[in-house]
């Protein structure tokens, strides 16, 4: 019974935006349900924005390596897990998320279900959060 209590109160942190991941370019990252997590937009925040968030929450807050790869599972839209406006869910493994990879050779849309980058791409996306001052001649 204390065990089920334990795992009880700690599935309900995981959910809670308190104990959210807060990636270099502030924005949040919550786990979700079935090996999904999700970005929490917030106002003015561009696609390259949540894939930053998305790499900088793979590699340091979860330990993988820089060549996993990351998969859109939606677009921006209405949060699952917190009821933010402007969220982004993604997955590690797309069958268990239900995406089917995208094997295009280009998309307009970065966001589209089952678009990937490995994580050292998606980190990439923070270069101006790692580089706030340099020269862009």
């Amino acid at each position: 019974m204390l065990i089920a209590l334990v795992t009880g109160l700690f599935l309900a942190a995981l959910s809670n935006p308190v104990f959210a991941y807060r990636a270099i370019n502030r924005l949040q990252v919550v786990p979700a349900a079935a090996g999904q997590f999700e970005v929490i937009g917030r106002a003015g925040a561009l696609k390259s924005d949540y894939w930053c968030a998305a790499g900088d929450y793979v590699r340091k807050s979860l330990g993988l390596p820089w060549q996993t790869k990351i998969y859109a599972v939606a677009d921006i839209g209405a949060g699952t897990t917190t009821g933010a406006r402007s969220a982004v869910r993604f997955t590690l493994d797309p069958a268990a998320a239900g995406v089917t990879p995208f094997v295009g050779s280009w998309t307009g849309n970065i966001l589209t279900p089952g678009y990937a980058l490995r994580t050292n791409s998606a980190f990439g996306k923070c270069e101006d959060w790692i580089f706030p001052f340099r020269s862009r001649d």
